[in-house]
């Protein structure tokens, strides 16, 4: 299986990819890993998603302490993965603004601001991009909200519990202001 995009940035550094580029990368959604620095209007029409999302992750965010000390849940990019995963799109059309409910199946209720803190790199994940690099260069996550300020969007948190913890989930909706 040839892996253009990948190989470019393994020997080349982060890189925004032309539409040109892209299209030449047979099983693009595989290789979607190597496209977070590529604009979304880089990207082919049938990999960008829009209107109202409403997916199930069967990953629910962690607990704050958690996301301090397993650094997997704090990184945006796990998140991006998840949402990918669950829609088959790379990438999101902006809801603007957006309305997010955050609803976390678990055994166990996490305290209000350790559960609000615990989405913070799921949130992120729904942005359309971030200057959060040292370098500077832009980063590319999966779009549905264009920012996570109070003029773009509002979250509601809500808690349910499971009998089992096979139950447990994430359910990410995402629609404008009612």
């Amino acid at each position: 299986m040839s892996d253009i995009l990948s190989d470019h940035i393994y020997y080349n550094g982060p890189t925004a990819f032309t539409n040109e580029a892209v299209a030449m990368q047979p099983d693009l959604f595989v290789r979607r890993a190597a496209l977070f620095y590529t604009p979304t209007e880089n990207l082919p029409e049938e990999f960008v998603g829009s209107g109202i999302l409403d997916i199930t992750l069967s990953l629910p965010t962690p607990d704050y302490l958690e996301y301090q000390e397993l650094r997997g849940y704090s990184s945006p990019r796990l998140w991006v993965d998840q949402l990918q995963r669950q829609t088959w799109k790379i990438r999101w059309t902006p809801i603007w603004p957006a309305h997010i409910i955050f609803t976390r199946f678990d055994i166990v209720r996490l305290r209000d601001d350790h559960y609000v803190m615990g989405t913070k790199a799921l949130l992120d994940a729904l942005k359309v991009k971030t200057t959060g690099r040292r370098d500077g260069r832009l980063l590319y996550y999966f779009g549905a909200i264009w920012n996570d300020d109070a003029a773009s969007v509002t979250v509601e948190y809500i808690q349910e519990s499971v009998e089992h913890p096979r139950l447990a989930k994430l359910r990410v909706q995402v629609s404008g202001y009612e």
